[in-house]
């Protein structure tokens, strides 16, 4: 199946080292584009021929209504992981993706959450699920001593986690977590190895973001927000045995309690959370998995209706 690869430079950042494992499981030819106003016009102009499936490696919502770029390539395959804004009230996407996918009529997306691809298939959507993942050839466990009790490591202030940004924030207040950033690579890396906790709070995305990978692979106990069942089943997540989870602020205090007076058993969880992560959530075991999800034929979406047909109005600019 003869492939090719449309990258963004911004969402290349995160996955190039899945494009660069995954060449040891297809053929593909890859073309790098600046930002989405660069794919929009390659899409334009490319000719197409001789291609089974072209990937449209961005994100549907900062192509705003260019995505109808996108109808010119056969076999259209969207690698999105930004989909589960699909279900955040705060995101100007809310409730657009499937409204999109219809009138591009015939296309696959792949998205990070089960639950997510399950949702779009019930609306006659062709969508797959396949998990965000971390760069193992940058994110480990350094043996650091961990000075920092517990904490989050990234941003706080996009208008999308807000409700991120309060709960956090309070904690913060609160002194039960600290807020902290870092400089991508090495930096990143050595400061999620001075953390014992880590506290993540993907509140409202009904999937697990690239962040709670990365500290379980850094060898932080994951203390993350609780996602709908069939997430943790997908990922071979196991409550207290290879992370730890919580859905309400007492529950925090009290897990952070916990952990705190077992730091045998919290090393336990780490260890076994590392593990986990190491051997079936690198992008390298994404790539594995990539021409399954490119092998079935994709099917054609339903036609829009009126209610498509208003958001559609809105999908950006």
């Amino acid at each position: 199946m003869k492939t090719l690869v449309v990258s963004t430079d911004g969402k290349l950042m995160v996955t190039r080292p899945l494009w660069e494992a995954a060449k040891e499981h297809f053929d593909f030819d890859h073309v790098e584009v600046t930002r989405e106003h660069g794919l929009e016009a390659y899409f334009n102009e490319a000719d197409f021929s001789g291609y089974d499936r072209v990937i449209a490696d961005t994100n549907l919502r900062r192509l705003g209504k260019r995505y109808q770029c996108l109808k010119r390539a056969p076999g259209l395959v969207i690698f999105d992981h930004d989909v589960c804004q699909n279900n955040v009230p705060t995101s100007e996407w809310y409730r657009r993706y499937p409204a999109v996918l219809r009138d591009l009529e015939k296309a696959r997306i792949i998205v990070s959450g089960a639950s997510l691809a399950q949702q779009l298939r019930d609306e006659g959507i062709d969508a797959c699920f396949l998990p965000k993942g971390y760069d193992g050839t940058t994110i480990s466990d350094l043996g650091l001593e961990r000075t920092i009790a517990s904490a989050f490591v990234g941003r706080v202030k996009n208008k999308v986690y807000k409700r991120r940004k309060r709960f956090l924030l309070r904690q913060e207040k609160l002194g039960k977590v600290q807020l902290l950033r870092a400089e991508p690579g090495e930096p990143y890396n050595r400061l999620l190895n001075s953390i014992r906790v880590f506290v993540s709070a993907d509140i409202g995305f009904n999937e697990y973001m690239i962040k709670n990978f990365e500290a379980m692979a850094a060898g932080c106990v994951l203390l993350a927000w609780r996602q709908p069942a069939l997430e943790q089943q997908e990922l071979g997540f196991v409550e207290n045995e290879n992370v730890v989870l919580y859905d309400s602020e007492p529950e925090l205090h009290e897990k952070l309690q916990w952990l705190h007076e077992n730091p045998e058993k919290a090393g336990a969880i780490a260890q076994a959370g590392q593990h986990l992560v190491s051997e079936k959530h690198t992008w390298a075991c994404r790539a594995a998995a990539f021409p399954d999800l490119l092998a079935p034929d994709i099917e054609i979406a339903p036609t829009p209706n009126w209610r498509d047909r208003i958001r559609l109005l809105g999908a950006g600019k």
